[in-house]
């Protein structure tokens, strides 16, 4: 290809990215142009497992990288100091000693602020702050979760390999355990898009008195989102270890009690997978950079102290570039995964399922409707009490979206966030599938509403919810509205009732299964959000949902460029 392109610089390399194909590709083949040499095939057997493993990289990367990506979920209690241990971890791969961090330029991958005592004015007190400002930390309130949302920090560890550890709101936050809940909910929509981990990092502090009490609930979402086989890929990590001789303390048998009464048995929790460090030696230096004076005799400990994590980090530098993958739709499989995966299929449903009942009732006047749909590009709402104007598409009315860019432009909590919005195009054409093809597909759609229903409402913590009946009352309210306001409405009244016949149907066949003795698998729950993704119309508006969340990784990844070699 490389001489076939000297001889014609026309020739465009032209690449596929497969990243969320979950069918196991066995061949790649070079397809050239019908002037060139035959086509070149190449089978996964023909490459050697070196070729293979590792070579999928973080979405948000660029494919022309030669790095192999380790993508780590860290996460721990609210001020157990996660920012400062990604801070002082990379400081400790690339400087061997204090006095070699101290003559270059410290590395902070975050901003570090922390209040230290001054020693020879003991009541004295000063904030140390080191890093350019950062709207996502958020060092002011106490108690409250110094990182606001979900950001990946990237930076190299090895000649070929690059970690992005995934840094996370911290759980027992002081404003209750509903913002925790919103922290998981928020931490688990950022997971959304990303394909695969290598490991889930717990970070504690070693000589804790007790376990926060909402711990116990974060450890279960996280299980019940990825399933019980991630407890091979929990990696346990304990800071500010100095003072426990670099070993877990007391943190370690409140653990193995609490793993003794969880109810997934197994848990690894060894040495080979449990690694002590200490960010005092780091904040050490980030003080002196402040112009902070220490009693000479301490140097030598916090010298110490950074040898020994030197040590440690290299160890769990090398754990985790020697961790498999796991992979999404393979063994990420869970009830709480799919319970996110069918919440975001709602309102592309039923969306799909109205404008299917558009073109049913355009298609003998040679016409339709297109659906369109475009991802926001940051955190939007969509008002429904927001007095909107309906839109003409040949003779039908629709409603079009009224979006908030900040959650505080409307009180009237008739809000929901969304992450695409909805254009239509009228055509003076017959829609491409049979009227028999849409009838067909219209009735397998409310007949997949009524089992996504269930699988919610028997999973979740409140049975009596359900988002799909809230939102087809949401969608009749709306042609009501356009029936009472629009004089040439006619076809909308068609509409109307085509959409009141659609609840009935859609309450009786849930109402049948509920009675009924036949469950739903997990599995089968999977295999029906599979052939529901690939309905066309369902399929655009969940791309869309896809370059959303792309974007929001994408526009929370800092990837920082080290201008030394990791030893």
């Amino acid at each position: 290809m490389i001489e076939e392109n000297r001889k014609n610089r026309q020739l465009r390399l032209i690449y596929a990215d497969f990243t969320y194909s979950t069918y196991n590709l066995k061949k790649m083949t070079i397809a050239l142009s019908k002037d060139m040499t035959t086509n070149q095939t190449i089978s996964n057997s023909q490459l050697s497992e070196n070729d293979v493993k590792g070579k999928t990289h973080c979405p948000t990367i660029s494919s022309s990288s030669t790095k192999k990506y380790i993508n780590i979920l860290l996460f721990g209690e609210s001020g157990v100091g996660k920012s400062t241990f990604i801070n002082a971890f990379a400081n400790y791969l690339y400087f061997q000693t204090l006095d070699q961090a101290q003559q270059e330029k410290p590395i902070v991958i975050i901003p570090v602020s922390f209040t230290m005592t001054i020693n020879y004015i003991f009541k004295k007190k000063k904030i140390i702050k080191f890093g350019d400002i950062d709207s996502n930390e958020n060092h002011n309130n106490l108690g409250q979760s110094v990182t606001q949302k979900c950001q990946c920090y990237v930076f190299d560890i090895s000649q070929d390999k690059k970690l992005c550890i995934i840094d996370t709101p911290g759980f027992g936050d002081t404003r209750g355990d509903n913002q925790d809940n919103l922290n998981m909910e928020e931490i688990f929509s950022f997971l959304h898009n990303i394909p695969y981990l290598n490991g889930i990092c717990l970070l504690f502090k070693p000589e804790i008195l007790e376990l926060h009490p909402y711990f116990y609930s974060c450890f279960t979402q996280l299980f019940d989102y990825f399933g019980e086989n991630i407890r091979d890929y929990i990696i346990f990590c304990f800071t500010n270890a100095r003072s426990t001789f670099f070993a877990p303390g007391n943190t370690r048998t409140l653990l193995k009690t609490f793993f003794d009464s969880f109810p997934i048995k197994n848990i690894p929790f060894e040495k080979n997978n449990t690694f002590c460090f200490d960010s005092e030696a780091f904040r050490y230096l980030v003080a002196l950079q402040n112009s902070i004076e220490f009693d000479p005799n301490e140097r030598n400990e916090f010298e110490q102290s950074w040898l020994r994590s030197v040590i440690e980090s290299k160890r769990f530098r090398n754990f985790l570039c020697n961790q498999h993958s796991y992979r999404k739709n393979i063994q990420w499989q869970s009830i709480k995964h799919a319970q996110f995966q069918i919440k975001n299929m709602i309102r592309p449903i039923l969306e799909t399922l109205r404008n299917h009942l558009r073109n049913i009732i355009l298609y003998n006047s040679n016409s339709c409707i297109k659906l369109q749909a475009t991802h926001t590009k940051q955190s939007t709402m969509i008002c429904y009490a927001y007095n909107r104007h309906p839109k003409n598409y040949g003779d039908i009315w629709i409603m079009p979206d009224h979006l908030h860019y900040s959650p505080d432009m409307c009180t009237s909590g008739e809000q929901k966030p969304i992450k695409y919005t909805l254009n239509y195009e009228f055509l003076n054409q017959k829609v491409d599938e049979s009227i028999k093809e849409l009838k067909s597909e219209h009735d397998n759609l409310y007949v997949t509403c009524a089992k996504f229903s269930y699988f919610l409402m028997k999973t979740s913590s409140n049975s009596k919810e359900n988002p799909f009946l809230s939102d087809i009352n949401r969608i009749i309210h709306e042609e009501k509205y356009i029936c009472r306001t629009q004089t040439m409405n006619d076809l909308n009244r068609q509409l109307l009732n085509r959409l009141e016949e659609l609840k009935i149907k859609y309450e009786e066949y849930l109402h049948t299964i509920k009675s009924s003795s036949d469950d739903l698998t997990l599995s089968g729950i999977y295999n029906l959000i599979k052939s529901t993704y690939k309905i066309s119309m369902i399929k655009i508006q969940l791309n869309a949902i896809n370059k959303y969340q792309q974007t929001l990784v994408l526009n929370n990844q800092h990837e920082v460029f080290i201008d030394k070699t990791c030893s």
